[in-house]
This record gives C-alpha cells, structure tokens and sequence, in this order.
C-alpha cells in the first residue's frame, strides 16, 4: 500500500510540475510582451526593454535593457543594463517569453516593482507581435514623426528624450520606428540618426 501511495504521489507531483513549468517555443519573436518591448535583428540579436510601473502617478518604476545573440530551440544568453550590467536568459515560450536574470532586481528601482520570479524565470504574455527589426532611444529632446525619410521638419506626432520606439526600417541615415502610448496607440514616422542612439550594453 505505501509502495502504491508513494508512486501516486510521485505522478501528482509530476503533473503539478507539468502545469507549473512553462514550456519552450523554439524562436523568439518581435512585439510586446507585458513589461517587455523585444525587438529581433537581422543579424540574429535579440533588443529589449523593460517597463514596470507600480503606484498611482507612477511612483516607482523598474527599467532596463537587454541585449543578446538569438539561439534556435535554446534560451539566448543576454546581457541586462541600467546602472550595472547583469547576465541572464530570454526563452520564448508557448505564451509568450520566459525572462530570467539571476540579480534582475538590482537593476535600478527593480527590488520594490519586480516579482521575485525574475530569478528563477518570469514568465511575459504576448500582448501583440510586432515587426522590430530594433529598439532605439530616444536622444533629442523633441523628435517629429515625419511621414518620409529626409522630409523637411513639420510639425506632427512627436516624441521625447528616453522614449524607447521599435524600429520598421532604416534608410539613408534615418530610421522608421514606432512608438506605443501608455493607452495602447500606435504611432509611425521617420526620424533622423542625429534623434537616437542604438541600444548598447556597457563595456566590462
């Protein structure tokens, strides 16, 4: 009888642990997920940047990025910023992507925001694929989405310093990117090089 409760036991557990674990897409793609803005390059690196806001007038927040090579079937390895830079994974997975940074909570703000699954894999929903081909931030001050690469400055949409937009294309020292609100809006345009800067991580 012990013999055959123990057995029954151990299936349980191992159902709960079926449940539990998240399983593992093989390819990671562009769009957002939750917190998580992620961006896929052409030349096989993955983007990211991360978004969590706690408290009515947005009293603390976590952000940092992330950057790393995309590794077919396997979690990339990538390397996560703000003030220091800290290593983890990014796994896509059947819901969305699996996030795993070891000290992910010391980035900056991060300890009082982020769920502490974060060092053992937090899981992202997919909000909505996107076509990022990269993440940029942005530089100027004041930057106008311009309907083509090189028109003349108009007064249109416009973004600010420190937005973080995903990238549709470059072309001829300019970039077509695209920015989502607080309310879920979309907004397109160009704008020049001299407006942002690439993500990059710091040098060890």
């Amino acid at each position: 009888m012990a013999t055959t409760i123990r057995a029954a036991g151990f299936a349980f557990a191992a159902l709960v642990q079926a449940f539990a674990a998240p399983s593992f897409a093989a390819n990671l793609e562009a769009g957002r997920y939750d917190a998580l803005m992620l961006a896929v390059t052409p030349g096989h690196q993955v983007e990211g940047y991360y978004l969590e806001e706690l408290g009515e007038g947005v009293s603390r927040r976590c952000t940092f990025y992330l950057q790393g090579p995309v590794t077919d079937g396997k979690p990339a390895p990538i390397t996560t910023w703000r003030k220091q830079a800290f290593a983890g994974t990014l796994a896509a997975s059947d819901y969305g992507v699996v996030l795993t940074v070891a000290q992910g909570r010391d980035h900056p703000g991060c300890l009082s925001v982020m769920a502490p699954q974060i060092t053992s894999g937090l899981e992202l929903g997919r909000i909505e694929s996107k076509p990022w081909i990269g993440l940029v931030n942005v530089s100027a001050d004041k930057a106008y989405l311009q309907k083509s690469a090189g028109a003349k400055a108009t007064k249109r949409p416009y973004i600010v310093k420190n937005d973080v937009v995903g990238v549709l294309a470059y072309k001829d020292g300019w970039a077509r990117v695209e920015y989502v609100n607080a309310d879920d809006r979309s907004f397109t345009g160009w704008i020049r090089q001299d407006q942002y800067s690439r993500l990059t991580p710091p040098k060890h």
